[in-house]
């Protein structure tokens, strides 16, 4: 069941990154991400008291939230303005290398010697996929094109560790609802970071092509974490992580399928070894 939510996540990443880059040509990352907090509000809360919510805990999950609402939400969102979303989306989804690490290191995990080689292979998968086939010397001559999606790989694998230890205490549900009130501070916050005002509703319909995309991505994200720890509920952080991170792959998929673009190679060989080293997860899971 883990796998399952882990490809799900996957999939609903592939349409989140590309709707969110294409809001940022007109608002700002805080304005997204403030309509974020409001989706997570609407869906989480429900979908939580609905399935069940312990609150045992709860002082204890609002802090971890917290901080994931920090680090592997408002920063990710912030980290996604900056460069081509080619380039931050390839140094990006190498955040289940950090995940797995702290995972070893803070939660103690121990996988089989064949899943740490179909992990291997999802990730060399993923790379293969998410790389440029042409690339800009002149984006590659800024640190920054390295700096912020390292960073922001790093702060995910970090705050997805932690999460997945209050998560095997209580329970996921539990720590969505929590995740769903400690959003609203950060929300506030970043749009004061970045001097802007909460958005009006008659501006956002009578500007609707302007805010559809921030919308757009902001409601796939709520779906996307919704899925994630759901993921993280049922398999190892070690195994769900570089699941979640083939995003790139499905993206290949839908352009081929849909928008009938034209794909190398490597891609094709790239989603191959991402689908028969999920296949192999699968069939291995504890």
């Amino acid at each position: 069941m883990g796998i399952f939510f882990a490809v799900l996540t996957a999939l609903s990443q592939s349409i989140l990154w590309v709707a969110l880059k294409k809001s940022y040509e007109n608002l700002a990352p805080s304005i997204a991400f403030f309509f974020d907090m409001l989706f997570g509000l609407l869906i989480w809360i429900p979908f939580s008291l609905v399935v069940g919510v312990s609150f045992s805990h709860m002082g204890e999950v609002f802090f971890y939230a917290f901080l994931s609402g920090i680090l592997s939400e408002a920063f990710v969102f912030y980290v996604f303005s900056k460069g081509e979303v080619s380039y931050t989306s390839t140094i990006f989804s190498t955040y289940p290398v950090f995940t797995i690490f702290f995972s070893l290191l803070l939660n103690h995990e121990r996988l089989l010697p064949i899943q740490w080689v179909f992990v291997a292979l999802v990730i060399l998968g993923t790379l293969i996929v998410s790389s440029p086939e042409k690339i800009n010397k002149k984006e590659l001559a800024q640190k920054s094109f390295i700096i912020w999606p390292l960073l922001g790989a790093l702060a995910v694998g970090f705050s997805d560790t932690l999460s997945k230890g209050i998560i095997n205490k209580t329970s996921a549900e539990s720590f969505l609802f929590g995740l769903s009130f400690a959003q609203i501070p950060v929300a506030l916050g970043y749009l004061l970071y970045e001097k802007q005002r909460i958005p009006d509703l008659r501006i956002i319909k009578k500007q609707w092509q302007m805010y559809k995309f921030a919308l757009l991505g902001s409601f796939m994200n709520v779906i996307t974490v919704l899925f994630l720890w759901l993921a993280f509920a049922y398999a190892p952080a070690s195994v769900a992580s570089p699941i979640t991170a083939s995003y790139p792959g499905f993206v290949v998929l839908f352009a081929v399928l849909f928008l009938k673009e034209k794909v190398v190679v490597k891609d094709y060989a790239g989603f191959a070894l991402i689908i028969l080293s999920v296949m192999g997860m699968a069939i291995f899971a504890p």
